[in-house]
């Protein structure tokens, strides 16, 4: 359930970048503490599902889906790739990162036993 939920983010998060003109958010914030929350937000979400181990991989993979969908949007006829934006994602990716090392990763792992849902 938890990775699907996180594939799931994944596909808003592209449709959301790809969509002509942009979506319009109900909040409207500097466009690149946007783009860092919600690559923080995506690998948070990852490193929760997977060991420590993992966790650089977890990391290179957001960097390079931000990387991807702004190649993807130089593609476009109505968005333009950015490198302040692949930067500002990023910056989210690693601050992601650097609470998983300190002990918020594996997070799921712990919410299921918090609910009995796995062995302590």
């Amino acid at each position: 359930m938890w990775v699907a939920i996180g594939w799931a983010g994944v596909a808003a998060g592209l449709v959301l970048s790809l969509w002509p003109n942009g979506v319009p958010l109900p909040v409207q914030v500097w466009d690149k503490a946007q783009h860092a929350t919600g690559y923080f937000l995506l690998a948070t979400w990852f490193t929760g599902l997977y060991p420590r181990r993992r966790y650089l991989l977890v990391g290179a993979a957001c960097v390079l889906l931000g990387v991807g969908i702004e190649g993807l949007q130089a593609l476009t006829p109505t968005r333009r790739a950015e490198f302040g934006d692949a930067l500002a994602n990023a910056v989210g990716v690693a601050l992601a990162l650097a609470l998983a090392w300190a002990g918020f990763g594996g997070w799921a792992a712990r919410l299921e036993r918090l609910a009995g849902l796995a062995p302590r």
